[in-house]
């Protein structure tokens, strides 16, 4: 294989490889055979179009005109023909459109519709094309990694849970292997490598320099890359995030709020939309953005539910809702500010009746409305007809138990059941029901004066998150309502979480503004015949439900906990959100919550982290003797093979040859043995040969060789310019000298070599060398 089609294999490889980038945010289908057909294509045709001199600048032009008709066979077969023809640029190119289009209206993992998977051939066909004309034609491989980090960076912005470590292993993998070919292609072109006669054969172990460089700085970096974020914890930060699932109309995203922490931090109070209802319980009309159920341990994430047309007449019944629970029916006109442009339309729990303009799809089970064909919330204004549900105490105390098909809600990672498991059972353990045991989580949060509302706390509701805000006690809703519903889960009650935003504040005629500020979360727990009711776990914020201001039911075998509200309390206080306005109420975080509390969010990853840096500082300190004496060796037994006379590598000629001597002595002062500067290789070379065994004629004869060097070096008026062998000697003193040492002093050797403390002085070696003394510095005065 010749070097210049090696070169076309590595980038075809690398572009492939690259692409693999691209498989986590698309359902598998036929576009991937395509890509690898389109990167062959190009590599196939690049090669042939080189071997007949062609000029380089009109070779990617050819790439380019050889894919069209390949893109259209593969695309659009059904108008396609050997020839390009009007009719299938046509039809490919609205196939490029409705691709398009499918991108807006899916988000990732995207289906493989015939319209995604042309765009992806097509991108990955143009990558190859560009990877191709700079590392072959033009034989520039580092500049096209810029095409491949183009390819790469686009999918890695899209996943905001990331990649993956093996995504990112095969995409580093592919730029290294396209340097590799080229630093092989580029010494290749210098000649064939000098190999002295000592390391020919099989044993030999002729070094390559890209091995020993490049490669392994590659690689080595690749795997620190890959090793830090596995060791270092991670947690999600993110309440609603993108689902792993999907299909055809299937719900893959929800993402209302990119950042809840973001939103109640900011220094404004932006106006989302404003509402006129004619809810008799305006203080409790929350509005849904989404539902989710589905808790991996990191994250709150919606699951795949189907999306369908939306209704024309009244929504199905709501999902567990029967006739016995009284529900008012309440009319709100939603007006939506322009700079909202949320793709999930703000709606109160239970609509039953929307009148809303634009292209929407339904979602039966959250009973939410999402845009369809890009169509967002912006600058709209739509009616909803919804029901006010509301259960009694005693309905939800005697709720029968879910059914089987609601099991999916009370999943729980075991990891996080441990943490959380004896807390939920210490503190509603002792419930009657499982209403009273959400009712008791309820109060826990709100009325034990334990927790406080913060929301400067690290945002996350993940294992290690939700432990520690178990410790500290401080969050904000997305803490709250997480801690909530995991905890109900752990007790057998169907949960999980809703985001959207509490009432707002009221503006005159039944009409209330809500604004970035009001970005809320809340848990939502599963009650057979009443179906989803709402909680509020997190203190001075929303309205506590008029069903959960009760006093639970204890059960008589077991202790009520300590945190647990007294009998006393039989009357709650009232609420503060109706005491007073939502963005009037006073912040309670500057004065009830702990400064230490702040200070310790973060105690156990930070001690994780400077202990990781302590331990890595302390290891690469002990190293370092080896790791210097190491390269030292490396470089001297390199200097070796080389030819000083053909290629002028050395600083002064000889360099080599008193290298390879330096390397007999620190070898013997690393082991112990005594060398003093004033003798001369002669003398040491007696001293050391006392250390080798007589029955090492391999080294007895080899160590006389590489003292007559140096001592050539020297003393003769000509230095000798070939080292030929000599590194061949060095190996075999060597050896032999670790060979009749004990172990443990071999180990002291390795790990802590004396000639890597040795300060560097001028000896005899220095001043006879040459046969004169050595040069002064320049512009030192002579000495």
């Amino acid at each position: 294989m010749t070097g210049r089609l090696r070169m076309a294999v590595a980038a075809a490889l690398a572009t492939a490889l690259t692409a693999s980038s691209l498989l986590p945010l698309v359902n598998k289908g036929e576009w991937i055979g395509q890509s690898i057909g389109a990167i062959v294509m190009v590599a196939v045709t690049g090669e042939v179009v080189r071997r007949l001199s062609v000029p380089r600048p009109f070779i990617g032009v050819i790439q380019l005109v050889m894919l069209i008709p390949y893109l259209l066979v593969v695309l659009v077969p059904d108008v396609a023909g050997p020839l390009p023809t009007p009719d299938a640029l046509r039809a490919y190119g609205e196939l490029l459109g409705t691709g398009g289009d499918d991108i807006q209206s899916f988000a990732p993992p995207v289906p493989a519709t015939d319209g995604i998977g042309a765009i992806l051939v097509t991108v990955v066909a143009g990558v190859a094309v560009m990877v191709d004309t700079i590392a072959v034609t033009y034989a520039q491989a580092a500049p096209a990694g810029l095409p491949l980090l183009a390819l790469y960076s686009v999918p890695a912005a899209l996943a905001e849970s990331g990649l993956g470590w093996t995504v990112f292993l095969l995409s580093g993998l592919a730029y290294i292997i396209l340097l590799l070919a080229e630093g092989r292609e580029r010494l290749l072109r210098w000649g064939r490598p000098l190999v002295p006669p000592g390391m020919r054969g099989p044993e030999s172990g002729s070094p390559r320099p890209w091995a020993r460089g490049g490669g392994r700085i590659g690689l080595a970096t690749l795997a620190v890359a890959v090793a830090v974020p596995a060791i270092v914890p991670m947690t999600a930060n993110r309440l609603a995030d993108r689902d792993s699932g999907g299909g055809k109309d299937r719900l893959t995203t929800i993402n209302p709020i990119v950042d809840l922490q973001d939103e109640l931090n900011r220094p404004e109070n932006v106006d989302v939309l404003s509402y006129t209802t004619n809810s008799p319980n305006p203080r409790g009309f929350y509005l849904r953005l989404a539902a989710l159920d589905m808790f991996d341990g990191n994250a709150w994430k919606p699951t795949g539910q189907t999306l369908t047309e939306v209704p024309r007449g009244p929504f199905p019944t709501p999902q567990g809702l029967n006739a016995a629970i009284k529900a008012d029916t309440v009319t709100t006109t939603v007006k939506v500010e322009k700079n909202f442009r949320q793709t999930s339309l703000p709606m109160p729990y239970a609509a039953s009746a929307v009148d809303v303009k634009g292209k929407w799809r339904y979602e039966h089970e959250g009973r939410l409305l999402y845009g369809d064909d890009g169509q967002t919330v912006s600058n709209l204004k739509y009616q909803v007809t919804s029901l006010d549900i509301k259960p009694t105490e005693e309905q939800l105390r005697n709720a029968g138990g879910a059914p089987p098909s609601m099991n999916r809600y009370r999943d729980v990672p075991s990891e996080v059941e441990n943490v959380l498991g004896p807390i939920a059972q210490r503190v509603a353990g002792r419930g009657q029901t499982a209403f009273d045991k959400a009712v008791l989580l309820e109060k826990w949060f709100t009325e034990s004066g334990e927790f406080t509302y913060d929301t400067k706390v690290p945002p996350g509701t993940g294992a290690f998150a939700l432990e520690n805000f178990m410790k500290n006690k401080v969050g904000y809703c997305e803490q709250f309502a997480s801690a909530m519903a995991v905890m109900a889960r752990i007790l057998g009650i169907p949960a999980r979480v809703a985001v959207g935003f509490v009432p707002g504040n009221f503006v005159g005629d039944n009409t209330y503004r809500v604004g970035s500020h009001d970005a809320h979360a809340w848990p939502e727990l599963y009650f057979q015949g009443a179906g989803w009711v709402r909680f509020e776990p997190t203190p001075a914020r929303g309205t506590t439900p008029d069903y959960s201001r009760v006093q639970p039911a204890p059960s008589a075998s077991t202790q009520a906990p300590t945190t647990a509200p007294t009998e006393s309390s039989s009357a709650p206080a009232p609420e503060q959100s109706e005491r007073c306005r939502m963005d009037d109420c006073p912040s309670e975080s500057s004065s009830a919550a702990p400064v230490a509390a702040k200070d310790d969010d973060n105690t156990w990853l930070s001690g994780l982290l400077i202990g990781t840096g302590i331990a890595v500082v302390v290891l690469l300190v002990l190293a370092a003797p080896m790791l210097l004496r190491q390269r030292v060796r490396r470089r001297r037994l390199t200097a070796l093979s080389r030819d000083a006379a053909a290629d002028g590598v050395a600083r002064e000629p000889g360099d080599a040859v008193l290298g390879a001597w330096y390397e007999v002595l620190d070898t013997a002062r690393d082991l112990g043995i005594r060398t003093e500067d004033h003798e001369t290789p002669r003398q040491l070379t007696v001293r050391l040969l006392e250390a080798i065994p007589e029955d090492a004629t391999q080294a007895r004869e080899a160590l006389p060789r590489i003292a007559l060097a140096a001592e050539q070096i020297m003393y003769a008026p000509e230095a000798p310019q070939r080292t030929v062998g000599l590194a061949e000697d060095v190996r075999v003193v060597r050896a032999t000298l670790l060979a009749s040492a004990t172990r443990g002093t071999r180990i002291r050797a390795a790990v802590l070599p004396a000639s890597a403390f040795r300060r560097p002085e001028s000896g005899p070696l220095d001043r006879l060398r040459n046969g004169r003394d050595a040069e002064p510095e320049p512009g030192a005065a002579p000495g």
